[in-house]
C-alpha cells in the first residue's frame, strides 16, 4: 500500500498559500530569497503541483528549482529542506524514467523513505508558516470538512 503521505511528497507536498508575502527586508536576504521560492513552487499553478511524468523537460525543470530551493534554505531548516528535495528528486527521476503501468510499483520501493521523511516535511511546513507567512494545507492533519457518503453522492446525483 502508497502511503497516505505520497501526495505530500509528489504533487502537493509544498502546497502552499501566500497569505502575506516574504520579508523584504535585505538583512534577512536568504530566508526572503527562500521563501519567495518556496511561494512559488507550491503556488498552486506551480508544476511541482500540476506535475505530469509524461514530460521530462517539465520533470527535469521541477527537480532543478526544487535544488535551487534547497540551496537557498537558511541554515535553520537546511537539513530537513535537503531530505525533502532529495527523496523528491530520487522519485521523480525513477518515475519519469518509466512506463505508467511501472509507476506504482516503483512508488512503493521508496515507502521506507517517505515514511522517515515526515518529520523533515513537518519542519519545511512550520518553518513555511511562521518564517514565510504561508499557509499549509497539511497532509498531516486530519480533515474537519465531513465526507458524504456513496447514498448522500447518489441522492444528489438524482435529484438534480
Amino acid at each position: 500500500m502508497i502511503s497516505k503521505w505520497l501526495p505530500v511528497f509528489l504533487i502537493s507536498a509544498l502546497v502552499f498559500f501566500p497569505a502575506a508575502s516574504c520579508s523584504e527586508d535585505p538583512a534577512e536576504g536568504v530566508s526572503s530569497n527562500f521563501c519567495k521560492k518556496l511561494g512559488i513552487l507550491a503556488s498552486p499553478d506551480s508544476p511541482l503541483t500540476n506535475l505530469t511524468f509524461d514530460n521530462p523537460q517539465l520533470v527535469s525543470q521541477t527537480t532543478a528549482d526544487l535544488i535551487e530551493l534547497a540551496s537557498e534554505a537558511p541554515s535553520s531548516i537546511s537539513n530537513e529542506t535537503e531530505a525533502v528535495v532529495s527523496l523528491y528528486e530520487d522519485i521523480l527521476s525513477k518515475l519519469v524514467s518509466v512506463s505508467p503501468a511501472q509507476r506504482t510499483a516503483e512508488l512503493r520501493k521508496f515507502q521506507e523513505e517517505l515514511d522517515g521523511v515526515t518529520t523533515a516535511a513537518r519542519a519545511l511546513e512550520l518553518y513555511g508558516e511562521t518564517e514565510c507567512g504561508l499557509v499549509f494545507l497539511s497532509p498531516f492533519e486530519k480533515s474537519s470538512a465531513p465526507i458524504p457518503d456513496e447514498s448522500e453522492v447518489s441522492d444528489k446525483d438524482t435529484s438534480g
